[in-house]
């Protein structure tokens, strides 16, 4: 019976799952398990101009907080240790996993 109502609950909470969203929680908890995924993240201002550029390990976080501008967070990463943060918000933001 327990295996029945374990087998009942995996299968409903995958239910609503699709591939990608498999995909993406699999690479966050890459990203947050290995400080940062090997990305390039580049910055437009809103009349297309690059504004900024970093590669190496990154770990992303999007904030789009009620009331606050949204926002991108970017950790950059040596091996364990934290180097650099930047936020950036009132930009397009593309994160390319390399």
């Amino acid at each position: 019976m327990q295996r029945l109502l374990m087998a009942a609950l995996l299968a409903a909470s995958l239910c609503a799952c699709t591939n990608s969203d498999v995909v993406r929680k699999q690479l966050r908890q890459e990203s947050e398990d290995n400080y940062g995924v090997m990305r390039t993240v580049t910055a437009y201002s809103s009349t297309g101009e690059q504004i900024g550029q970093w590669h190496g390990k990154i770990d992303v976080d999007y904030t789009d907080s009620e009331g606050y501008m949204p926002r991108v967070d970017l950790v950059v990463f040596d091996g364990s240790t934290p180097i650099d943060r930047i936020i950036i918000s009132g930009a397009i933001v593309i994160v390319d996993n390399d």
